[in-house]
């Protein structure tokens, strides 16, 4: 989301509380004047499911004004984790005062899943 802002580095920190079955995500980012400013966090709960499926109960919170929003991811499928994701991605992009892009921000690939704490690349 921020590769065109040769200036902004994202820096996260992930919480995992595997007795809760909850993963928390901090960022905070970084601008030209090298001053790190808390941004926003998701905390994920997984809930427990009766039909195989997984879901997650979500707290968006934007550190800088306190506001959150609750969303519920379902993740049936392929499809749905897209669908899903986009409500994360939208957070993020209204933190961070990025115009929405499609496809979702580059679309899935084999590189998806690789956690990177420097967006220079």
């Amino acid at each position: 989301m921020v590769a065109e802002e040769p200036d902004v580095q994202i820096h996260y920190t992930r919480i995992f509380n595997f007795s809760e079955r909850r993963v928390s995500l901090r960022m905070e980012v970084t601008g030209e004047d090298a001053v790190s400013v808390p941004m926003g966090r998701v905390d994920v709960v997984e809930m427990s499911s009766n039909n195989g499926k997984s879901s997650c109960r979500c707290t968006l919170t934007e550190l800088q004004t306190g506001q959150q929003q609750r969303i519920v991811l379902r993740l049936k499928d392929a499809d749905q984790k897209e669908k899903e994701c986009e409500k994360v991605f939208s957070f993020f992009r209204s933190v961070l005062s990025i115009p929405e892009k499609k496809p979702l921000d580059g679309g899935f690939s084999s590189t998806r899943g690789a956690h990177r704490s420097d967006t220079n690349g």
